[in-house]
């Protein structure tokens, strides 16, 4: 019996010691990744240029790209009917981005509510994975959580594709939107292509949509530092 509970204690231990390391080492590589630039000559436009500013961001855990409701090259009340918010009208000023695991998005409104199975899939394995909407009232205030990124309408064109297309989409176009989904009156959640897992994450997605503008970011950000860094 004894002999059992000391194979059942090692087990334990070595467990313990190989998430504790598998951590420890994932944290290095993000801070070494995200040492590494990509884009490094971008540049932001200049005052006298056309631009459209957009937002980054962060609550420590997860990122967004927030950009205007509405612009010259995009409305996106078209794509995300204000019906499908219990509590948006027309005078809303911005749209955030968000994706992620399906589940985790759907089972945890609240870091409170997380369970560890539900942690532990989102980790470990290729989960589905849904597009998490906000509309904003307020213009937002550059903060070191809510970075400011004006960009060209070429860069803007660009991201519009990147997001666009993590949408799965009906034949008409119109995403396909997950009904009494979201936190609040102001954000619902929509179906998205991709699978989710430790090493291709929310951040990931971000940093990606950075990439695709040809913006300077970090080469792999599994975190936000990771992308914020860039964006001082």
């Amino acid at each position: 019996m004894r002999y059992v509970q000391r194979k059942i204690t090692d087990l334990l231990l070595w467990l313990a010691a190989a998430t504790v390391g598998a951590t420890v080492l994932f944290l290095l590589a993000a801070l070494l990744l995200s040492s590494i630039t990509v884009n490094e000559g971008y540049a932001q436009v200049q005052p006298q240029e056309e631009y459209i500013e957009i937002f980054i961001t962060s609550n420590g855990v997860h990122t967004d790209i927030v950009v205007p409701v509405s612009t010259a090259y995009i409305d996106w009340r078209r794509k995300l009917p204000l019906p499908h918010f219990g509590g948006v009208d027309s005078t809303y000023y911005y749209v955030a981005f968000g994706w992620g695991d399906r589940r985790f998005y759907m089972e945890t409104p609240e870091w409170k509510d997380l369970t560890p199975g539900v942690a532990i899939t989102a980790s470990l394995w290729p989960t589905r994975t849904a597009m998490h909407v906000e509309y904003i009232r307020s213009k937002l205030i550059p903060t070191k959580r809510q970075r400011p990124l004006q960009i060209t309408p070429e860069q803007y064109q660009q991201l519009i594709t990147y997001i666009d297309n993590s949408f799965v989409q009906q034949d008409n176009g119109r995403y396909m939107h997950i009904s009494g989904s979201g936190y609040s009156g102001q954000d619902t959640f929509y179906e998205a292509h991709g699978r989710f897992y430790l090493l291709k994450n929310c951040n990931n997605w971000v940093n990606q949509g950075l990439k695709s503008m040809g913006v300077r970011t970090a080469v792999w950000a599994p975190i936000p530092y990771a992308i914020m860094r860039h964006l001082r």
